[in-house]
């Protein structure tokens, strides 16, 4: 397995390969490593914390993330960055390093190989491809939005990282299926999950359709 040390940023959100960042960096310790990671052109890692607080230091966070890398970047006023990155590789956080004075850590990338004539692996992704357009429509018609045909992505890694953003799940949730590492186990758990949510989303539509039945009843 591939190691390497680099720069983690533990934060409240998980990132998925191909998935953009927005980012507002004030504190001192990242603003360092902005500049560096300019300099160098290097990549950071993140890792959704697991506890403690996001700014100040001391977040424990999960050994599983993804690599970023900066996409955007401006530097504002009081030395401040805004910046997009965009994730690129899973990776496993072997150990946490002494600060620099950003967070710092080894790692080793996750093997993304997989089994290309896996049966189950092409029936998870095609109840994926199935589900998945329906449950985006029935979310989004919660808030009276409505959503045009979806081109989803061939490849397995690529179909889930690609629905990860779209999910409207917690950051938990989101974080076990970044942990599961056999295309055909995050296939089928990504399937599950999709079922889960659709269940949930059909009962919030008929509540709200159901009170805006009575309401309309109320107003005549």
């Amino acid at each position: 397995m591939q190691r390497m040390e680099i720069p983690l940023f533990p934060l409240r959100t998980v990132l998925f390969p191909g998935m953009p960042l927005p980012l507002r960096i004030f504190e001192d310790r990242y603003k360092q490593m902005v500049r560096e990671l300019l300099e160098s052109a290097g990549s950071f890692g993140v890792l959704l914390i697991r506890q403690g607080p996001e700014v100040g230091g001391g977040a424990l966070p999960h050994t599983i993330g993804t690599l970023a890398r900066i996409t955007e970047c401006q530097e504002v006023e009081g030395g401040r960055f805004i910046l997009l990155a965009k994730g690129t590789r899973r990776f496993r956080l072997i150990k946490m390093l002494h600060p620099r004075p950003y967070p710092y850590g080894e790692i080793e990338m996750i093997d993304e190989s997989f089994e290309r004539d896996e049966p189950r692996l092409a029936a998870a992704m095609e109840t994926v491809r199935t589900t998945f357009p329906f449950y985006f429509r029935l979310a989004l018609s919660r808030s009276g939005q409505w959503a045009r045909d979806m081109t989803l992505p061939t490849g397995p890694r690529e179909l889930v990282n690609f629905i990860s953003q779209w999910v409207q799940a917690d950051e938990a949730a989101k974080q076990r299926l970044l942990e599961v590492e056999g295309a055909a186990d995050q296939v089928a758990h990504l399937a599950d999950m999709i079922d889960d949510l659709l269940v949930h989303t059909r009962e919030e539509v008929s509540e709200f359709r159901r009170q805006k039945f009575h309401g309309l009843g109320a107003a005549n």
